[in-house]
């Protein structure tokens, strides 16, 4: 099959999108069970594995893997934990020459057990040592690159990451899943693309898609903002209409990772200057084959694997 590029002819490859990805990064153990316990138990696991994780350390390796070039802006300790976060990701060639390794801080991990219909159970041990500061961030690099993703794990390196992004006229994509309603919200109207999880989107109180992206769209510099919803596919509105883009059909084995892989491949479509509804629909196929896949951050497709999941 020839190769096909986002756009969707099988001329030669454009040169390959590079996106920065800011935020979390974490280790991950997973754990492959019948169902999710609701009462104290002893219980095995059919299978286990030990891998890369967080938000935007999971974005940064969809780019890599659908042809893109990554750099992963983010934190961890110089502990143990710290070490295999950061060599998973140079194992997927992402660029990690902007890991910031803070002497005495304790890494993010996350114990997470994933049932027969692929919904999930996460426990995660937070980061410690952790300060806000972001003086380290390379910003003028981001006029090198394509595109930028930030997740809501870091407020101030997210505020950082898209108000140098937009000086540069560069897409930035929001992650925004997870924290306090408020601070979301006010990180969200800094980037140019935020696109919510349906969890953190219901949080904000402000009614259907119809209703809230409108009022959201109205209190930041969006192009256009969104909430994905799972296998009932992505709604978002571009400034004078909401729209609606439909989920892959597929059979969920493992959601862990999913919005992840969406963002991470939404922001590589925009870095390839796709217009956002073709970026939506883009993304939406990536990450419901990852859905189709067990294992968080290991069931990601490549790009071939994507290429021939189309025929």
């Amino acid at each position: 099959m020839t190769q096909t590029s986002l756009h969707g002819t099988d001329s030669a490859p454009k040169k390959r999108a590079r996106v920065i990805c800011l935020g979390v990064a974490t280790l991950d153990q997973i754990f492959r069970v019948d169902t999710i316990p609701e009462a104290p138990a002893k219980f095995g696991a059919s299978e286990f594995i030990v891998t890369g994780g967080g938000m935007a350390a999971n974005a940064a390796v969809t780019v890599q893997r659908m042809g893109g070039t990554a750099q992963y802006w983010g934190r961890v300790g110089d502990d143990d934990v710290g070490d295999q976060i950061v060599r998973l990701l140079a194992r997927e060639q992402v660029d990690v020459t902007h890991v910031h390794r803070l002497i005495g801080a304790r890494s993010k991990t996350a114990a997470i057990l994933v049932d027969k219909r692929g919904e999930r159970l996460v426990c995660s041990a937070p980061a410690q040592g952790y300060p806000p500061d972001t003086t380290w961030l390379p910003l003028d690099e981001i006029a090198t690159v394509d595109a930028v993703l930030a997740d809501s794990r870091w407020k101030p390196g997210a505020l950082a990451l898209f108000d140098a992004a937009r000086n540069f006229g560069k897409p930035s994509v929001f992650d925004g899943d997870g924290g306090a309603a408020e601070e979301v919200l006010s990180v969200a109207a800094h980037a140019s693309h935020p696109v919510f999880s349906e969890p953190m989107f219901r949080s904000f109180q402000m009614g259907e898609p119809e209703v809230a992206l409108p009022k959201i769209f109205a209190h930041g510099r969006n192009v256009m903002c969104g909430v994905t919803l799972g296998e009932r596919g992505v709604k978002w509105f571009d400034g004078s209409a909401v729209h609606h883009s439909p989920a892959l059909a597929v059979k969920a084995i493992d959601t862990l990772a999913a919005g992840d892989t969406w963002h991470g491949a939404f922001a590589l479509a925009l870095g390839e200057q796709l217009p956002a509804a073709a970026a939506i629909s883009f993304a939406s196929k990536v990450a419901g084959i990852k859905c189709a896949r067990f294992g968080g951050r290991i069931g990601i497709p490549t790009r071939a694997e994507f290429d021939a999941f189309q025929c």
